[in-house]
């Protein structure tokens, strides 16, 4: 599921809350339940939308599912520390837009790792071996194009898209590509 899709679905739960709070005005049914459910989509629409963009500025946030664990806490505290804020540790909108939007960027290890992705993308296009979309987001079709370049190449197999593979890829002797005729 994408961040757009899951903030679709918390969005639509927000408006089903809205039309049970005003049937609620004219049944005078309780409406806490799904005002709560809603509140719990956005809260964790939130928190996912965090380790995205805690994963692209460097910091290990774990996996991205929208709950709040210890290692997508002390990624948060990391990233606050070093983009000079209140270091609490706390998921909020506000931390979610600073990520997104404050400028100069704050990354923990150099380039963040959407941009290195997208690097990798356009360096196995160039060779003819990824054929997909240049979105920096490393899908089925980014990894499957990287297995056969490091095959080809003689390289170790390894999935971790960091700036040592995308120096490895840009090292190989340019005559490791694709065949036009294939």
């Amino acid at each position: 599921m994408t961040e757009t899709e899951f903030f679709r679905g918390a969005l639509r739960a927000m408006a089903v809350g809205v039309v049970l709070l005003q049937g609620a005005a004219v049944a005078a049914e309780p409406l806490g339940a799904p005002l709560q459910l809603a509140q719990q989509q956005v809260e964790t629409a939130i928190v996912r939308g965090i380790q995205r963009e805690l994963l692209a500025h460097g910091y290990p946030a774990g996996p991205v599912d929208g709950i709040m664990g210890r290692e997508t806490r002390a990624a948060i505290r990391a990233y606050q520390g070093d983009a000079g804020l209140t270091v609490d540790g706390t998921a909020s909108r506000a931390l979610l837009d600073h990520l997104k939007f404050a400028l100069p960027k704050v990354n923990r290890f150099g380039e963040p790792v959407v941009g290195t992705a997208l690097s990798v993308q356009r360096e196995l296009a160039g060779r003819g071996y990824y054929l997909g979309p240049h979105d920096g987001l490393a899908g089925p079709a980014t990894y499957r194009a990287l297995d056969r370049f490091q095959t080809d190449a003689g390289l170790l197999l390894d999935t971790t898209i960091d700036s040592r593979l995308l120096q490895d890829i840009r090292d190989a002797p340019p005559e490791i590509k694709v065949d036009p005729a294939f």
